[in-house]
């Protein structure tokens, strides 16, 4: 079997990594595909007070929205027992779907080639860490990464950002930004490791495209999880 050709630019970013952190939503798992996530929606909608009539655009923002998120974090502002509950909801929702998602098809083969490389993993993404972590135990992927840095609730005064979420995994792992890949699947992904001085790769096709990625003067792109897999095992 002939060796993998790895691309230059994605071979010079592997030699200096050290460590990777890779994005759980989409890279890893697609948590609420196929989850119709306004009905988590509804079922915290149903439990809250709607605004005050003489709030017209708070009010027509309460009845039209369909994002979960949305509503924890109007929950919260009318007080800490209805955010409790509405977060309790989320949670619980966010379990269910970890049991039933399936990983990303050649994310397990890039994961075992970090271990096989001597790259250390951590995992971050938007979710609750108990999300993530009950995800990868169902999968047996646990094993193959080390810390897991997520939500611990979602209040708003202390909400963690994306680029809070990568910090801490970076530290976690103790490396250097520099000898820190970050592995999303956005753009977002893609700015925040360039803001935070970190490596990047991006996966095209599970959420942006090839073109808008690569874009960030940092980041380089491969077509697929299985492709990352090939050129870690060829820089190992």
């Amino acid at each position: 079997m002939s060796a993998t050709r790895v691309r230059p630019h994605v071979a010079r970013v592997l030699e200096r990594t050290r460590a990777m952190v890779f994005v759980f939503d989409s890279v890893i798992c697609d948590l609420f595909a196929g989850v119709d996530t306004s009905a988590i929606t509804d079922d915290i909608r149903a439990r809250l007070p709607p605004p005050h009539p003489s709030m017209l655009l708070a009010g027509t923002a309460f009845l039209m929205a369909t994002n979960p998120l949305w509503m924890v974090a109007y929950a919260h502002e009318i007080s800490a027992a209805y955010g409790d509950e509405a977060e309790d909801i989320l949670r619980a929702a966010e379990m269910a779907a970890a049991m039933t998602a399936v990983p990303v098809p050649g994310v397990r083969q890039a994961l075992l080639a970090c271990q096989a490389g001597g790259r250390s993993v951590a995992v971050v993404g938007s979710r609750y860490s108990a999300t993530i972590e009950s995800s990868l135990n169902h999968h047996k992927l646990r094993q193959l990464v080390g810390p897991v840095i997520g939500y611990q609730h979602r209040r708003p005064s202390s909400r963690p950002m994306g680029a809070v979420l990568v910090r801490q995994a970076r530290k976690a792992l103790a490396v250097n930004p520099a000898e820190c890949t970050v592995v999303g699947a956005s753009v977002q992904a893609m700015m925040i490791a360039e803001d935070l001085g970190t490596q990047a790769i991006g996966i095209a096709g599970l959420r942006e495209s090839r073109k808008h990625m690569a874009g960030i003067n940092s980041s380089v792109v491969v077509s697929s999880p299985p492709h990352l897999a090939d050129a870690l095992i060829a820089r190992t």
